[in-house]
């Protein structure tokens, strides 16, 4: 059964209700606010050629494998994307918010879904069928733009992921991905940043490309060093100067 909790037709205010980031917000986190990127009255059409809906959290907005025939825009919640392998492996490859397009690779020549995404909390999001989508891009360029731009943003960002995979120890690699993680997600805590998502030690392990083991042990020897702190199944990172010169040798 699909995790819905609802459908509506979009409320045009909800994306000033929620979305706060502006439209040159280029974030070094390979992401980009499409909707955000293009003039209000633009925004307002897209929208309205829109479907609401809201999801809960664990629900999945769609499996890997299945028809790829919509986009979708988050307004609100976050999501986890991941990838199964051939050889029935699966990895984390990436955190959505508010702001993020879902979906946009599964544009080009794919007629399935290349991921799974997951809701790690109640989800809004709004969601544009291939087609409508199409004819949106021919009738306002900025959409079109904005879109190139999201995706070019999102490719750098996955190729500074491969050089990090490819060139750090699997030490440096953790530490890279929870300043990453802290960057994207980090909100000021009494104790330094605290990573505000949800995240399993064998999610970051999937990330990092280590053994949930290897994670653990990571993960105790920056608590040892006084550089990361847990509360509630949530990180804390009392150092980011820190913890970027472990990752990065500095």
């Amino acid at each position: 059964m699909h995790p819905l909790i609802q459908i509506n037709p979009p409320k045009g205010s909800e994306y000033n209700r929620t979305m706060p980031h502006t439209g040159n917000d280029k974030r070094a986190d390979g992401h980009l606010d499409v909707l955000g990127a293009i003039p209000a009255e633009y925004r307002k059409a897209v929208l309205e050629q829109c479907e609401r809906r809201v999801l809960r959290k664990g629900g999945t907005i769609w499996s890997q494998g299945e028809p790829a025939d919509y986009v979708a825009f988050v307004m609100s919640g976050k999501a986890m994307s991941s990838y199964q392998s051939r050889n029935g492996k699966t990895g984390t490859t990436g955190f959505w918010c508010p702001g993020d397009i879902l979906g946009a690779g599964d544009l080009g020549s794919s007629m399935t879904r290349m991921m799974t995404l997951r809701c790690m909390d109640e989800c809004i999001i709004y969601t544009l069928s291939h087609e409508r989508f199409n004819a949106l891009v021919r009738r306002f360029p900025e959409l079109a733009q904005a879109m190139i731009r999201a995706l070019s943003v999102r490719l750098r960002w996955v190729a500074q992921l491969a050089v990090i995979l490819e060139t750090q120890s699997a030490f440096e690699r953790i530490c890279a991905i929870l300043c990453a993680l802290a960057e994207r997600f980090g909100a000021p805590s009494d104790l330094g940043v605290l990573v505000d998502i949800r995240l399993t030690h064998e999610d970051l392990a999937a990330i990092a490309g280590v053994s949930r083991q290897f994670a653990n042990t990571t993960l105790r020897s920056l608590q040892k060093r006084g550089l990361l702190v847990t509360r509630k199944r949530s990180l804390i990172l009392t150092d980011l100067d820190a913890l970027a010169a472990l990752a990065y040798l500095r």
